[in-house]
């Protein structure tokens, strides 16, 4: 690769990782032309993109970004996973894709301006998506006032109960 090339390489990567809110660094070592491009359409098919880069390369790309703190896990052949979908949905997709590709792993991720190692970055394909999550806070803020209404109008359901009972009494 010439000078053209590579930094026609540094400033394609830093303008992908401008606009992504998630990255994870995977080792793709051992796997299959094939099998990485399966990867990359899987990825693709959820917003995300995989690409394959020289170390020295992604740390011109990420310095002076907020993806520089994942410098020191640039070592050895690296692919680099980014998007700005939910955090859960790459670290989803690669968990699944280690499970049958035992020589692929994680080896870190960022995620909302924090940096996992590896485990971490794994452990968020546990965590439910961001809507699911949202969902749940609703439904807990709504508990509190339903229950607040049902006690407000336990009153006047008794009254109202009463002047029922009356009006058919007299009826």
């Amino acid at each position: 690769m010439n000078r053209t090339e590579k930094a026609a390489v540094v400033d394609e990567l830093k303008t992908a990782l401008a606009g992504a809110t998630v990255a994870m660094l995977a080792d793709p070592q051992g796997l299959t032309m094939s099998e990485l491009t399966e990867l990359r359409t899987t990825l693709r098919q959820q917003g995300m993109a995989l690409q394959v880069v020289k170390n020295t390369l992604a740390r011109l790309a990420t310095a002076g970004t907020e993806f520089q703190d994942l410098r020191p896990y640039l070592v050895g052949p690296t692919a680099i996973i980014h998007g700005n979908e939910d955090p859960t949905v790459p670290a989803k997709l690669l968990v699944t894709f280690t499970k049958t590709k035992p020589t692929f792993r994680i080896k870190a991720g960022f995620a909302e301006g924090t940096v996992l190692a590896g485990q971490d970055a794994m452990a968020l394909a546990d965590l439910p998506s961001r809507d699911v999550l949202a969902a749940k806070l609703a439904g807990l803020m709504q508990s509190p006032l339903r229950g607040l209404v049902t006690v407000l109008n336990g009153p006047l359901r008794s009254l109202l109960m009463v002047l029922e009972a009356v009006r058919q009494q007299k009826g």
